[in-house]
């Protein structure tokens, strides 16, 4: 396999693509402004304790409070007995049921079967050490835990758990025992190790290497620890490049481009410190177009923004976004294949989950995902396409669980939500809909806008009103709905003047009366959008009978008095 890393660094934001086989699969994003926080390691305080809910909110230092569930955390050794290393303590109740076994119930520690009640191993006000598992999203804060765990080229430091691990991708017996004794025989007795699968064939000497380097990183965090006041940062995770250089590179990896001089200087050390054997090929962009530009890039992640991705065979996903899950529609479109009607079905599925894959990396959506695929009667091609999304889901590093694709052709699954998606990332909520995707249709407002006088009609009749609308509004208004219009005028018995505005928002209208008296006037809409200060108004009149009904322009054009005649 052929991967590169592209990075682009800017002032204020970076932007790294994997490519895999040359394939765009997976975009990454850091801004200084709002730069993430998963990893973060925080000196946290306990600002409220829920039973009945067995968890907690901590102040970490941000706008929301820290979401801690009580099996994410467990006592502070160094206070209970424990044999852990994870730092917790502070000035309340810091442990539960003391002398606890290994594995007991004691402070919900993982494996516990059954964690103790929070409010016995938390209190208000104590002082804890977590680190952020997953960034705040919308409304909901940050989930966090206390199973602290540093990121190495090679392994993962557990100081909650001294034990050692291996990853479930090294799948040689004695490889998976022989790293297991180098690392045993070199870490601190107190503190547990998990060897990544970068950590594979690894020298002694670079496992060594891994080990002193985030033993020291484990003191620093512990240093703070001693003095910093609650809430504060112990620990940070380096910046987005180096991230991706420690997570992503591996021996596939041939090169990694960058457009920015110091952060190339700073990958090239970072490199030369952590990555073992073969390096990745590390290169300066110096052309004159735009990094992404130039490997066509640009055009890629605005195209996976759209709600419907195109597939070769003429199929297509529709893929829609919720608070609640992400739901992805396989269509055949103009697919009819080459023999019969199932086998079609099967093909374009087939395409499907594998690009369904795709998205998911690319656009980082997680959660509850729904996927609609076409129905297929056989259950041999069933298993096939279950197997193949299986299969496609291999290269994600993001935890990933699938059910078996139902009787109504539904998949359920699961994806690991640990930033926000590539929509969160890039964009926001469309000014116009409010982030419904649509607006009231032109027509609708029109009646609204003739119910709205009609509430008022005592207040109104005998009066010369106008309506200002947005110019779709009032084509409408002088179009297919003038017969209405003109009703209006009769129960008024004073014509009704249109006024189109220019830039007005389609759900918005005013009813002002323009004659000497009271005055009335109503400013109403279904959004509350400020009304445009510097568009001019056009009087309107009834577009002739053979204007189209539908064309806003011949109706802006049309100067007159009123509606009626």
């Amino acid at each position: 396999m052929h991967n590169e890393i592209i990075v682009n660094a800017e002032a204020g934001e970076t932007r790294v693509a994997l490519l895999e086989r040359s394939q765009f699969t997976e975009f990454h994003l850091e801004r200084k402004a709002t730069r993430g926080v998963v990893g973060n390691v925080v000196k946290a305080r306990v600002m409220r304790v829920l039973p009945g809910m067995q968890a907690a909110f901590v102040d970490i230092g941000l706008d929301k409070a820290g979401f801690l569930y009580v099996g994410d955390y467990f006592a502070d050794p160094d206070t209970d007995g424990g044999d852990g290393a994870n730092g917790n303590g502070g000035n309340g109740r810091t442990g539960g049921r003391r002398g606890g076994n290994r594995g007991g119930p004691r402070g919900g520690r993982r494996g516990s079967r059954t964690p103790p009640p929070i409010d016995t191993v938390l209190s208000e006000g104590q002082e804890i050490v977590v680190q952020i598992a997953k960034e705040p999203i919308g409304s909901k804060g940050a989930r966090i835990t206390s199973h602290v765990s540093i990121a190495g080229r090679h392994l993962v430091l557990t100081p909650w758990s001294p034990r050692v691990g291996v990853s479930r991708r090294i799948d040689s017996d004695r490889e998976r025992r022989r790293l297991r004794e180098i690392v045993d025989r070199h870490r601190p007795k107190n503190l547990g190790f998990i060897i990544r699968t970068a950590g594979d064939g690894l020298k002694e000497s670079d496992l060594e290497a891994d080990i002193r380097y985030l033993t020291t990183v484990w003191q620093e965090i512990q240093d703070r620890k001693a003095s910093a006041p609650a809430p504060s940062v112990l620990y940070t995770e380096p910046e987005l490049p180096m991230r991706v250089l420690r997570d992503f590179a591996n021996s596939d990896t041939k090169r990694i481009v960058i457009d920015d001089r110091r952060v190339y200087d700073e990958l090239v050390a970072f490199s030369q410190r952590f990555v073992s054997d073969p390096q990745p090929r590390i290169e300066l962009y110096q052309g004159r177009e735009p990094v992404f530009d130039h490997f066509d890039l640009e055009n890629q992640i605005h195209a996976n923004l759209e709600r419907k991705v195109r597939l070769k065979s003429g199929g297509s996903l529709v893929i829609d976004q919720s608070e609640a899950l992400t739901a992805i529609d396989v269509n055949s479109g103009r697919y009819v294949g080459k023999s019969d009607l199932e086998e079609t079905v099967f093909r374009t599925n087939l395409e499907a989950v594998k690009e369904v894959v795709h998205q998911l990396r690319f656009r980082n959506i997680g959660g509850l995902i729904i996927i609609d695929l076409i129905d297929m009667e056989s259950h041999d091609n069933r298993d096939k396409v279950y197997r193949a999304l299986q299969e496609a889901v291999r290269g994600d590093k993001a935890k990933t669980n699938i059910l078996k694709i139902s009787e109504l052709g539904l998949v359920e699954m699961t994806r690991k939500r640990t930033r926000e998606n590539l929509v969160q990332a890039l964009c926001e909520p469309c000014t116009h809909c409010e982030g419904r995707g649509y607006v009231l249709s032109a027509e609708s407002v029109a009646f609204k806008v003739l119910r709205e006088i009609r509430k008022d009609l005592p207040a109104f009749c005998g009066r010369e009103i106008a309506i200002t609308v947005a110019p779709q509004v009032a084509s409408q208004l002088l179009g297919a709905e003038a017969p209405a219009l003109e009703a209006l005028s009769e129960e008024l018995g004073r014509k009704v003047e249109v006024r189109a505005r220019p830039g007005l928002h389609q759900e918005q209208f005013e009813v002002t009366a323009l004659d000497q008296g009271p005055p009335v006037e109503i400013a109403l809409g279904w959004l509350a959008l400020p009304k445009p200060d510097d568009d001019e108004e056009v009087v309107l009149e009834p577009a002739a009978d053979e204007a189209d009904e539908n064309d806003d322009t011949g109706a802006a054009d049309a100067v007159a008095d009123g509606a009626a005649d």
